[in-house]
């Protein structure tokens, strides 16, 4: 009985607190942690490009969010500049696994294309 009232008592403060994050749910981005999240997908575009592609640019970063998971999955929907100099939105996944080799997995979901997944170094 005494364990369950502490857990309500902790249920109840994070309520109020004003933050309600719930541990390993998705958080969304702004301001630095936008800045750092933008930062992370040109490192991954930049290496994808060097190797097997694609070629994209980022145009314009309309959300982004963050998740702890096995790892880090970061979940944007973007504007893409493509090598055709073509706009489109897509929707990105970084999932980030550093422990493996080639433990960075990028998943391209862009309106009217297959999936594209491709796995890069940390």
């Amino acid at each position: 009985m005494f364990v369950a009232k502490i857990l309500l008592i902790c249920a109840a403060v994070a309520l109020v607190s004003g933050n309600p994050q719930i541990l390993g749910a998705p958080r969304q981005l702004s301001g630095a942690d936008l800045e750092q999240s933008k930062r992370t997908l040109q490192e991954s575009l930049t290496k994808l490009a060097a190797g097997e592609g694609p070629n994209y640019r980022i145009s314009k970063i309309l959300s982004a969010s963050h998740q702890v998971v096995a790892g880090s999955l970061d979940r944007y929907t973007v504007e893409l500049i493509d090598s055709n100099g073509q706009t489109k939105v897509c929707d990105v996944k970084i999932w980030s696994r550093t422990w493996l080799p080639n433990g960075i997995e990028v998943t391209f979901e862009c309106p009217n294309e297959e999936p594209l997944v491709r796995k890069h170094s940390p």
